[in-house]
Parts: structure tokens; C-alpha cells; sequence
């Protein structure tokens, strides 16, 4: 009997010490944490006090620690998760723990508890003193602009491919700040930091307020009352006629817009849309113009005062029309019938529905629309429908990929699709190549693997494709040179051809809309002998992002730590992937909805044919 009772005491104590280290995953003995002169001020019992022990722990100790390992997150990490903290310093806490607390008039030893509610409470004041943040002192934003000067010259890959001279651009800023008599607005910070990033052309950086409530701003939310969208290379007015994206004409007589304010439409593109400023010309048109959609927002972010009055002058080329509007919170984006479709077509693979991405076209001409970059892992089932699809379309006369209005994400179905798209001849095919920020030149991360990027040295790759790898380098440069002794080695994506390849032409159909992993499928197949790429120029980007936040103010800065470069040298960002053969959109598909790229392509693949 005493065996039985030493044995449950033991597995209820197990499962006690279990439970307790379950719940000890995320928790906090205080409700509240905020900081005086980089001391943590604790509320505890719903009094404040100066924490100035914790267990065995002086609370300078943890803080060097958290400032050693996190960075300028350091302040995040301690109040919001102390318990991580304690585990990474060896020492993972009981639920119990031992504080020494200060007020003005004493010090006292009490007993705390570790609980995942108190945590939350913190998580939530932490949110709230964000949210109620709006401006910090000079020397707090002097501060954090050093700060991100420190942050893109060690994490940076894009400033050592640019002419930009940033230190400049930045001294202008902190001089402007120095001279300033009062505060500085985050949000005056947040956007002039942002326009310095977007010179450095990473189309995967951005520079954010999350704390800023867009509500709150009186003009933020300002539209123009019609939609504005680019046809032939100028801006058009339209009104949107129903639910499912077809259009007409504003002013049928004087259907562009010339300028508004006085600004022509492309020099208000030039000077304010920063965001975009180093995009292919036609996406850098195209997200031009969704930004001057957004007027109010687009002022707001240039730290511009909104006129009261918006003149626009609309012309057909010959004549003007002048017409003062009022702007609107109505959102009115021009919204397309192909983009809408791709749309819903997402929505019905996520949920398992795999027809709706391909069919067979007249002609006997294999179609694949792929709406994003799917991971496998997280739709279950399409690996396998990508495999028996193109198992079904082998007989086919030529097959269509479509990657337009693909914003991108995974790399899984560029290596799945090689396997089909590459000849046997070709193989191995050297994709990509990619150098990650890093002073150590034999540095690689998982995040590179993850994008089936390796270098020579990795047990990924056999004689035969480091055969290819160095073939490949003897005629590859890079359009523009940088300093490699501040990257890694170079990594290198290489596809294979699988047991089964289609063998008839194929055209990978994009536009100004498909952007990172989509651009990377593009230019990937790009130089095969059975592949053609179509449509428009793509978006280009391929970044490898990771992020900051900036200490005083809570910007969050984001930015790419690679350079990745296409087969012909140039990088994929400011310069997307150019089709082989050029089909626009035409007034029937920008108003009407009809697509005429794919029509025309048909028409071409059929002409082919019958020669």
C-alpha cells in the first residue's frame, strides 16, 4: 500500500512540476511595467514601485542581459516576457517568485506570482502607452535616427547597391530635428525616415507607425470620388458601374486626367509616392496612381498640408476640362474583373477547391492560373493536384502558367514546377542567385534554405550540380558591383528536371501586379528553349526581410538582408523580369473586363500552330 501512495505522490508531483512549467511558457508577477530612466517601474498589488531584485537576480543584471540579447527590443522582451528571458539566462522560474520593491519611503520583500493574465495586462498597457504616444523629445528622436542609420548599415543589402548617399539624406534630417523647439511628431519622423529608405530601392522595406489610428486624422481617409486606374501608359477617370469589375469613362470627352493642383499626374507619381520610386515603370505607374486614389493619405504621408480645394484638370489630349471636387472616405480604388476573379480563386484553393486554377482552353492548350505562392504545407492536398495536373497535360498542345496579380510567397512551386518545365538537357539549371548581408562570408541561415538557395559548400548539391554552378559563374556578373567582403558567399538556386517534362511550348503570363516569389518563378524559367515569358513587366523584388523596432518612438523598420540577382546579372528588385513578347491591356480589358492578354495569347499559340 505504501508503494502505491509513494508512486502517486510521485506522478501527482510530476504532474504539478509539468503543469507549472506548461503555464510558465508566457506569465508575469506584475500587471504593468513602465520606465523611468531605463528602470523598469513595476505595478504590483496595484501600486508602483522601482523593481530592485528579482529571486537571485539584480535587476541590472537582467537588464544588461536583455539589452546583450535583444537589442533595442530590450525594454519589449523583459516587461513582456520575462519568463524567456529567465530560460535563455538558465535559470527558468517556479510560478513563486522573490521580489525587492521600492517606493518613495521604503523597501519591502514580497512574494509574486507568475501568471499568464498578469502578462497579458502588461501586453495591454505596453499597447496602450504605443497608442497614446504621439510625440517624443529631440534627444529621443536624434536618438532613434541613429538608430536607423546603425540598423541599414549593419542589416542592409540594398545600401551597398546604390549611389543614394544616405549619410547626407540623414544629416539633413537630424539637422532639422536639432533645430527643432518642440517635440518631435512620430509620425513626422516615421515618413521622413521612410522616403530615405525607399532610395535604396528595396521594394520589401517600409518604415511604419503601428500605433498611429488613421480614424483619427481628419484627412487621412480622403479619396477622390472616382476611380483612377493607367490605360496606355496615361491616367484615366472611371466610374465603377457594377459589383463585379466593369467600368465606364468619368468624361467620355475628356477621359485622362492631367493633373490636380497643378501637378502633372507623373510628377506627382515622381515627388511623392515614394514608395514605389524604384519600381519597373509600369508597376511603379500603376501603384502610382492607387496612391493618388488615396489623396488625403497620399498628403499625410509626405507630411503635406491637404488643400481645401482640389482642382482637376481632365483632358482628351487636345482640350482640357477644369472641375473642382470634393474628396470622399468612400473607398473607390479601381478594383479589376481579372483581379476580383483571382481573388475569389484564392479563396476557393485555400478551402481545397484546386479546379478553379486550371482547365483546358480551345485549341487543346493547357491553362494554370495561380492567384499566390502557395505553401504546400498549408493547403493540404495541392502538391499532389499540381503533379496529377500537369500528368494530365502532357498531350496538350502548349500550357499557359498565369502568375498576373500574384503578390508572391513561397519558392515550393517554382521547385515543383521545374521538375516539369526543365529539359532533361538542361539540368541542372542554375536559377538564382542571392547574397546575404553578413560579414562572415561562409554565413548561411535557414531563412536562405527555406528559398533553395545554398552555397557551393552545402551537402545539397553533388558533383553534377556544382558542375553546373561553376559553369554558370564563368559568364555571370552582376549589373552593378558591391562590396561582397560585407556579404556572404554567393548562394545559388538550382532546379532539377524530374522523371516526366512537358515537352511543348510554354508561356509564363504575367503583368505589373506580380511581385516577389511570382517574379522569381518568372525569371527563373526565363532563357529555356521551351519557355516564353508574356504579358508585362513584372514587379520584381525578392528581399529576405527582417525587422526593428526603434527605441523611443516604436517605429517599425523593415528591410531586405539579401541582394538576389536573375541569370542575367540584374537584381530583381528596380528592375522586375521583361517579357519575351509584350501584350498590354486594352481599353476592352481595363473597362470592360474582357481579358484580352489571354485572348491574344491564344490567338498567337493557335497561329503557331497552323506554321
Amino acid at each position: 500500500m505504501k508503494t502505491y501512495f509513494i508512486l502517486f505522490v510521485l506522478s501527482f508531483c510530476s504532474i504539478v512540476v509539468f503543469s507549472q512549467k506548461k503555464a510558465l511558457k508566457k506569465g508575469s508577477p506584475f500587471t504593468a511595467i513602465k520606465w523611468e530612466k531605463e528602470q523598469p517601474i513595476v505595478q504590483f498589488e496595484n501600486e508602483w514601485y522601482s523593481l530592485k531584485r528579482l529571486d537571485s537576480f539584480a535587476i541590472k543584471e537582467l537588464l544588461d542581459f536583455c539589452k546583450a540579447q535583444f537589442g533595442s527590443k530590450w525594454q519589449k522582451r523583459f516587461s513582456e516576457d520575462i519568463v524567456a528571458v529567465l530560460k535563455e539566462m538558465g535559470a527558468p522560474p517556479n510560478s513563486k517568485v522573490a521580489l525587492l520593491l521600492s517606493d518613495d519611503t521604503q523597501q519591502k520583500n514580497v512574494i509574486g506570482t507568475y501568471t499568464l493574465e498578469n502578462r497579458q495586462k502588461v501586453l495591454a498597457y505596453n499597447n496602450e502607452v504605443k497608442k497614446k504616444l504621439k510625440k517624443i523629445t529631440v534627444s529621443q528622436a536624434f536618438e532613434d535616427i541613429l538608430e536607423f542609420q546603425l540598423t541599414l548599415e549593419e542589416k542592409s543589402s540594398y545600401l551597398h547597391l546604390v549611389d543614394f548617399n544616405y549619410k547626407s539624406a540623414l544629416h539633413r534630417l537630424k539637422t532639422i530635428v536639432l533645430r527643432s523647439k518642440n517635440d518631435i511628431d512620430i509620425n513626422y519622423l516615421t515618413y521622413e525616415l521612410a522616403k530615405i529608405m525607399a532610395e535604396l530601392g528595396d521594394r520589401h522595406s517600409s518604415v511604419k507607425n503601428e500605433a498611429f489610428v488613421k480614424e483619427s486624422h481628419a484627412t487621412y481617409n480622403l479619396q477622390l470620388p472616382f476611380s483612377i486606374v493607367a490605360l496606355n501608359g496615361k491616367a484615366i477617370a472611371v466610374n465603377r458601374i457594377d459589383q463585379e469589375g466593369i467600368y465606364e469613362y468619368l468624361h467620355t470627352a475628356y477621359p485622362y486626367i492631367k493633373s490636380i493642383n497643378g501637378i502633372p499626374i507623373r510628377t506627382m507619381i515622381d515627388s511623392l509616392v515614394y514608395k514605389s520610386k524604384k519600381a519597373p515603370k509600369q508597376a511603379r505607374f500603376s501603384s502610382g496612381l492607387y496612391a493618388i486614389q488615396q489623396l488625403g493619405k497620399l498628403y499625410f504621408i509626405n507630411n503635406l498640408k491637404l488643400p481645401k480645394a482640389i482642382e482637376i484638370i481632365f483632358t482628351n489630349n487636345k482640350t482640357d476640362k477644369i472641375k473642382f471636387i470634393k474628396l470622399q472616405k468612400k473607398p473607390l480604388s479601381y478594383y479589376s474583373k481579372l483581379e476580383r476573379n483571382r481573388h475569389l480563386q484564392s479563396i476557393a484553393i485555400k478551402k481545397g477547391n484546386f479546379k478553379c486554377m486550371s482547365k483546358v482552353l480551345k485549341g487543346n492548350i493547357g491553362y494554370i492560373a495561380l492567384p499566390e505562392m502557395y505553401h504546400f504545407d498549408q493547403i493540404k492536398g495541392l502538391e499532389r493536384y499540381i503533379e496529377s495536373t500537369f500528368t494530365a497535360y502532357l498531350n496538350t498542345k502548349a500550357l499557359i502558367i498565369d502568375l498576373r496579380f500574384n503578390p508572391g510567397g513561397s519558392r515550393e512551386l517554382i521547385e515543383k514546377m521545374g521538375r516539369y518545365i526543365i529539359p532533361k538537357s538542361k539540368t541542372p539549371w542554375v536559377a538564382n542567385v542571392a547574397y546575404l548581408r553578413t560579414n562572415d562570408n561562409n554565413f548561411s541561415q535557414i531563412s536562405m534554405s527555406n528559398r533553395f538557395l545554398y552555397t557551393t559548400a552545402s551537402k545539397t548539391f553533388n558533383a553534377l550540380d556544382r558542375k553546373s554552378i561553376e559553369a554558370f559563374s564563368q559568364n555571370f556578373t552582376t549589373q552593378k558591383q558591391f562590396d561582397t567582403s560585407k556579404f556572404s558567399n554567393p548562394h545559388y538556386m538550382v532546379l532539377e528536371s524530374g522523371n516526366k517534362q512537358y515537352t511543348k511550348p510554354i508561356y509564363i503570363l504575367v503583368n505589373q501586379h506580380s511581385f516577389s516569389a511570382a517574379s522569381v518563378f518568372t525569371s527563373v524559367f526565363q532563357g529555356l528553349p521551351n519557355v516564353e515569358i508574356v504579358g508585362v513587366t513584372t514587379d520584381g523584388s525578392s528581399g529576405n526581410s527582417k525587422y526593428i523596432i526603434l527605441k523611443n518612438s516604436n517605429i517599425k523598420v523593415k528591410l531586405s538582408t539579401m541582394l538576389s540577382f536573375q541569370r542575367n546579372g540584374k537584381t530583381l528588385d528596380g528592375n522586375g523580369t521583361v517579357p519575351d513578347i509584350i501584350i498590354s491591356e486594352n481599353e476592352a480589358q481595363v473597362l470592360n473586363g474582357i481579358d484580352n492578354q489571354l485572348v491574344y495569347l491564344i490567338e498567337r499559340i493557335k497561329s503557331y500552330q497552323k506554321n
